[in-house]
């Protein structure tokens, strides 16, 4: 219960339990794209619009691990995070599986803090060099499911008639577009250029996990003994889950993840 109650502090204050709207039932289901190309699909893409989402500059990064594997790198920045001006970055790597080669744009991801494990990773639209479209949706029992959708473009904007081409689409399969949120990339913080970056990867949940009750005291006690304001209390917080922050003198000093927990409920 330790723990749990850690997964609901880190999801509140980060914003990471992301970008999902539960629906009742069965998931829906779009047909994928016919001869999907793996490998054109692959690189950056700007995420245009989402479900439900308050993150800023979000970005998917497709890099192939095997013919059967991939891995899905979200880059963005938080909301809370930008309410408090720091300039950050935070990445969130999933591993993407193919299970049917011949029906390659019907996937399987897994994000690694998602404790519901696996979900239905489906590319229903793109040209591969403008636009792209994915549905995803995840069976958590007989009577619910949780379901997000993402308008992706090969550049931070896309004109209106892919973005309405999509959600006809969707509309056409019985899926709601009424949950879409705009990502806004006009004020990105360029990596090399954050004072603070927070990755996480398959090995963070183990990580975290090691010592979920610590951390949370830990970060309690900073707060207790008088943080100067809560954009300190953030900082200490996000560089005990891994997060690597400057220092005066400039270097980057890279924080252990071993001592609190995070458990991303919804990837």
């Amino acid at each position: 219960m330790r723990a749990e109650s850690g997964v609901l502090v880190f999801g509140l204050l980060f914003g990471l339990v992301s970008a999902h709207d539960w629906g009742w039932g069965n998931c829906p289901t779009i047909p994928p794209v016919k001869n999907f190309s793996v490998s054109k699909f692959l690189g950056l893409w700007y995420v245009i619009e989402l479900f439900d989402s308050s993150s800023t500059c979000q970005t998917l990064n497709y890099t192939r691990v095997s013919e059967t594997q991939l891995t899905v790198t979200k880059g963005r920045q938080l909301y809370l995070l930008d309410t408090l001006n720091i300039d950050h970055t935070n990445s969130y790597t999933g591993r993407l599986d193919i299970p049917d080669g011949d029906n390659a744009a019907s996937m399987r991801v897994k994000w690694p803090l998602n404790i519901a494990g696996k979900a239905d990773y489906t590319i229903f639209d793109t040209d591969y060099d403008t636009y792209g479209a994915i549905f995803e949706c995840q069976q958590i029992s007989t009577l619910a499911h949780r379901q997000s959708a993402t308008i992706l473009s090969r550049n931070p904007t896309l004109d209106a008639t892919f973005v309405d081409r999509v959600k006809r689409l969707m509309t056409t399969h019985g899926i709601q577009t009424s949950h879409f949120d705009k990502i806004d990339h006009s004020t990105c913080t360029q990596r090399n250029d954050a004072d603070l970056k927070i990755d996480i990867d398959d090995s963070t949940f183990k990580n975290i996990m090691n010592s979920a009750t610590d951390g949370i005291k830990n970060v309690a006690t900073q707060v207790a003994n008088g943080a100067s304001n809560v954009a300190d209390a953030v900082v200490g917080i996000t560089r005990r889950f891994g997060a690597s922050t400057d220092d005066t003198s400039g270097s980057v000093v890279n924080a252990e993840i071993s001592q609190d927990p995070d458990v991303e409920i919804i990837s």
